[in-house]
């Protein structure tokens, strides 16, 4: 909505006077991750090349009849998405801190984090036993969370 970040429409989108960018040069076979909910902008610097842009989508799921015992793959693929989009809508700029505090909770048997008591609520809602929430919140959060993407750009 901003339009080319070079020259945006501050008077609209002020707030867009405070982004900070990142620049990087992909070459033939590069691949960028673009975390969730990370706006971006990209140009081709030749008269060639491919973009491809997609998002892990899932089909919906009915659940008219009440949560089911056992969730498939795509099920539980939503169900990380929404524990991120959570997160994200309740603090957009603290999102990678709170998911690593997540871990950090999770690592060091703190039972009190708020965040963690919440996305517990959620994962009990979706019948993910207590057993087994610890592992699911660490793969969600672990590869995802606490890198320094600059690293990659």
């Amino acid at each position: 909505m901003v339009g080319d970040p070079r020259n945006p429409d501050l008077t609209a989108f002020p707030r867009f006077r405070g982004a900070v960018g990142h620049y990087g040069e992909l070459k033939a076979g590069d691949l960028l991750y673009l975390p969730y909910g990370w706006w971006h902008w990209l140009r081709n610097m030749e008269h060639l090349a491919t973009s491809i842009s997609f998002w892990s989508t899932t089909p919906p799921n009915d659940l008219s009849g009440g949560v089911p015992d056992m969730f498939s793959d795509h099920m539980l693929t939503r169900v990380r998405r929404n524990l991120d989009s959570i997160i994200a809508q309740q603090q957009p700029s603290k999102q990678n801190e709170i998911m690593l505090g997540l871990k950090d909770s999770l690592c060091n048997k703190k039972d009190k984090d708020p965040h963690l008591e919440q996305v517990r609520h959620l994962l009990t809602a979706v019948k993910i036993p207590p057993e087994k929430q610890d592992e699911f919140l660490l793969e969600t959060i672990e590869g995802r969370f606490g890198i320094d993407w600059n690293l990659h750009v």
